[in-house]
């Protein structure tokens, strides 16, 4: 008996080891636009390095500004241009480590928050300068609307504003209170006409009235009760905001209702997690597609965990990368679209990555796929697999090297995911080979069969289902 199997779709492990304990580490699910319908398994871009300051310092923020990038690594500022030409900023900063936020104002002059520091920084022209107005308060998070630097005050529920275009002026009395609810303040973030303040309960927009008193004031009819854990993962994404809530789930506010995106199961896995609130968040948007990526630092024994959302299908995926992929944290941790490229920071090095859809590596490293898939069962009678065929892209090798003859490793679970067969290799297809399938026979006798295959050669990897043949009914 001859039968496609549900192989191809999003990760969702939960509680269960049965239906729920699908994988999807380094592939994304793409559907069929008219239809709906999961149709393939895509690979997810590589990492090729764009500017390495080899340094063991991590990239602390990017921000693409007045043609130049603008990049934050250990205490050291740097801008780039186009041509990857990079001036280093006179001043530093006076922590190497720890999060960052950084903003423009339409004059060309930068601020820098840096939250480890309780410090704030101006940048004009080349130069960083700490800010030294003794009305400056200690910084927790920071935005920029309508001119105006704005920051969050830390364990308080205030925020105050710079003077009209210059991050250096402060004034003790240019500040506002977000009182919906008596908690204190923890992110700020601009959209679109709106200034939006989160709590750790409550969740308030704020529009410039141009009041000559203090010219934000909240708009009371969309206040919500909705808060935040990890203020950097607020991230201004496809004209919404995106944020992990106070409850560990991952919410979009959709008009001025903060909808919960993340599954059960996603939801699930967060709440496994002893620390949350240190999670980190960016965004991209490539080839009509927007994604949302989390990364929790401290989860999986320190290893990390990275969880990225597709605007577009609403499914969730993993990525990984060395040096424990697929089995801990990406590399990516902030971003900026600059040069007409996506570029990522280095959670951990003073490198700076372009994504790159064309190559199968992070930093020339291995970079595995991941896919596993739903448990099969025949009404719980026991069957014996004939054959077993993924549906694989073939004739994807390349000409020399690792990937010439490119091959995925196999193995399967008899008793939903608790012990695993040896693994075994199924042939994707040497240069040209289109006719090549996937294929493992005889695999034995079983009530359920969890599939789950591993892709670590360089080369394109294209899933788009899977078939399996039984004899039901052997004993």
């Amino acid at each position: 008996m001859i039968q496609e199997i549900p192989f191809i779709g999003g990760a969702y492990e939960g509680r269960s080891k049965n239906v729920n304990a699908q994988k999807c580490i380094n592939f994304y699910p793409e559907i069929d636009q008219t239809g709906g319908k999961v149709i393939s398994l895509q690979p997810t871009p590589g990492l090729k390095v764009w500017k390495d300051y080899s340094t063991a310092y991590p990239v602390r923020a990017l921000l693409s500004s007045n043609n130049y990038l603008w990049t934050v690594i250990g205490n050291t500022v740097y801008r780039l241009d186009s041509s990857k030409n990079s001036t280093t900023c006179t001043g530093t900063l006076g922590t190497s480590t720890g999060q960052i936020y950084m903003v423009e104002n339409s004059d060309g002059e930068l601020m820098i928050v840096d939250v480890s520091g309780e410090t704030g920084y101006y940048i004009s022209g080349t130069t960083v300068t700490e800010i030294t107005d003794t009305d400056f308060i200690t910084p927790y998070h920071l935005a920029y609307q309508d001119g105006y630097g704005i920051v969050v005050e830390k364990d308080t529920d205030r925020f105050w504003l710079s003077a009209l275009n210059d991050f250096s002026s402060w004034d003790a009395l240019d500040y506002s209170s977000s009182e919906s609810l008596p908690d204190d303040v923890l992110g700020a973030i601009s959209d679109g006409n709106e200034l939006w303040m989160l709590g750790r309960k409550s969740a308030e927009a704020y529009q410039n009235t141009s009041n000559p008193d203090f010219p934000f004031e909240r708009i009371n009819s969309v206040t919500q009760r909705c808060g935040i854990s990890a203020p950097a993962s607020l991230v201004i994404l496809d004209n919404s905001l995106f944020w992990l809530d106070n409850w560990g789930n991952v919410r979009r506010m959709v008009g001025y209702t903060p909808a919960i995106i993340s599954s059960h199961q996603v939801g699930y896995q967060i709440s496994t997690y002893s620390t949350i609130d240190n999670a980190v968040a960016c965004g991209y948007v490539h080839e009509g597609k927007t994604f949302y990526i989390i990364t929790f630092p401290s989860a999986n024994s320190g290893k990390g965990v990275t969880w990225c959302y597709d605007v577009s299908t609403n499914m969730w995926h993993q990525r990984s990368s060395y040096p424990n992929a697929p089995d801990g944290r990406w590399r990516g941790i902030c971003q900026a679209f600059f040069a007409n490229t996506n570029l990522f920071g280095d959670y951990e090095l003073g490198k700076i990555y372009e994504l790159d859809h064309t190559i199968y590596k992070d930093d020339d490293e291995t970079l595995p796929a991941v896919r596993r898939g739903q448990t099969f069962e025949n009404r719980r009678q026991r069957f014996a697999i004939n054959k077993f065929e993924i549906q694989i892209e073939p004739g994807v090798g390349i000409a020399t090297g690792q990937g010439s003859d490119p091959q995925m490793m196999m193995k399967y679970s008899k008793d939903f995911g608790q012990t695993w067969s040896n693994e075994k290799w199924m042939t994707m297809g040497k240069t040209g080979e289109y006719s090549s399938r996937a294929v493992r026979r005889r695999l034995g006798v079983m009530r359920s069969f969890t599939p789950e295959v591993i892709i670590t050669d360089p080369v394109n990897r294209v899933i788009t289902g899977a078939i399996i043949d039984i004899t039901p009914g052997v004993n």
